[in-house]
């Protein structure tokens, strides 16, 4: 390889280095509670479901969940808040 007159090779990487350090890099996102099989028991019976997170509601606690549920075409998918009584841990 021949030497170009300016920036050598080792310069112009490092300067791509420092250029890609300062761009945020996707990555998990932080903070967000990780989403867990939970068991719902609604008007359908136990149904499987995935818990998406909590909120505090008076002295309780609701859980926001996504379940499939029955309609007219076979299945949709709902989300929705949920008193934490009707939410059974997974096992």
């Amino acid at each position: 390889m021949s030497r170009r007159r300016g920036e050598s090779l080792a310069a112009r990487v490092a300067a791509t280095q420092q250029r890609r350090d300062k761009v945020p890099q996707p990555g998990p996102a932080a903070g967000l509670p990780p989403v867990r099989h939970c068991w719902y028991d609604g008007p359908h019976g136990r149904q499987a479901a995935l818990l998406l997170g909590w909120r505090r509601v008076g002295d309780g606690w609701s859980g926001r969940i996504a379940v499939a549920v029955p309609d007219e075409a076979g299945w949709a998918l709902v989300e929705m808040w949920v008193d934490a009584g009707m939410l059974r841990p997974d096992g």
